[in-house]
């Protein structure tokens, strides 16, 4: 156990130092990604759908705030659903003005989750988002899940619907809008989803804020738990039952993400509480006051010690006196 915590102090050493170099290259990173999956699932635009766009577009976006990659990914889906229907395109207009609304309302500063949930949500694997949110963020960051969430679903369907979207006539072009619609309006598995995220979020919330031991495990425990109950009863009730071990697979993943949050967030001694009490001219103040469990690196100096060496040897210094050795015994 030592060694971990002596292990997490050089990673919080380390990432206090080069923090500049971490922010960027973990911007440069989650661009890289997500441009490359929406350059992969849709790529309706041939002068995108190029490796050399995605990475200029990365290396661009690292070296602006997390948000400006945020409007980057939107623009690029814009584009491409220009390139396949104008009246998709519009629509998907209208849903990310809303959705840029509320999120620049209420949930400014919690863009790498915005981007990282639709990731996510490719590989089948959002159920770690929540529970996270939940403890390091406020209810009013969750819109950030929701917006990645809308995203994806709404990106999906078009991707599965490909083919009624190539209109001809002004009829069919019609149908399009409305189809377009109903990829958010009945989309019931996104419903599921976003439910699921909301409710196990803010459950994890109000559990890690109360005055209990262990609050963030029991949180974690707790939140993962109604996630999989959510998420396995919604998928059964839509007749989806195969993606239930991607959901197990996901809710693991998201138990070893909270405990990783805990150990470098909140890891707390409860074997050393204290209950503190004293009082002002208004009130008295009953603090119950736990400490971190904090380990600074050692600094190990060995200090070597030699004797001192003689000026002259025995043997010299009979011969600079000029006398026999042995008379210096």
């Amino acid at each position: 156990m030592t060694n971990i915590l002596e292990l997490r102090e050089k990673l919080r050493d380390f990432y206090g130092k080069y923090e500049i170099y971490v922010v960027t290259g973990g911007k440069f990173i989650l661009a890289l990604v997500a441009f490359w999956l929406i350059n992969s699932n849709m790529g309706y635009m041939e002068k995108l759908d190029n490796p050399a766009v995605v990475l200029l577009l990365a290396l661009l976006c690292a070296f602006l705030p997390i948000n400006g990659s945020v409007v980057m990914g939107a623009l690029l889906i814009l584009l491409h659903l220009w390139s396949l229907s104008i009246e998709v395109c519009l629509v998907a207009v209208g849903l990310f003005l809303l959705m840029f609304f509320m999120y620049y309302k209420f949930a400014p500063k919690n863009g790498y989750s915005t981007i990282i949930t639709p990731i996510m949500c490719h590989f089948k694997l959002p159920q770690a988002i929540p529970v996270s949110m939940g403890l390091v963020r406020e209810p009013s960051a969750y819109l950030s899940m929701v917006c990645g969430i809308i995203t994806f679903y709404y990106v999906k369907g078009v991707q599965e619907n490909i083919a009624n979207f190539a209109a001809v006539d002004d009829n069919e072009k019609i149908s399009q809008v409305t189809m377009a619609l109903e990829l958010l309006i009945k989309n019931y598995e996104m419903f599921v989803v976003i439910a699921a995220v909301c409710i196990t979020a803010m459950t994890v919330y109000v559990i890690r804020r109360m005055n209990i031991n262990h609050a963030w495990r029991i949180a974690g425990i707790v939140g993962n738990f109604i996630e999989l109950v959510i998420l396995v009863i919604g998928y059964i009730l839509l007749g989806n039952g195969k993606e239930i071990p991607w959901i197990i697979g996901g809710i693991v993943l998201s138990v070893i993400v909270s405990l990783i949050f805990e150990f470098f967030l909140y890891n707390l001694d409860y074997s050393r509480v204290e209950h503190v009490q004293f009082e002002d001219d208004e009130y008295y103040y009953y603090v119950k006051a736990v400490p971190k469990v904090y380990m600074t690196e050692k600094n190990k100096k060995v200090k070597q010690i030699t004797p001192k060496k003689d000026r002259f040897s025995r043997r010299e210094l009979a011969e600079e006196l000029d006398i026999d050795q042995d008379l210096l015994d």
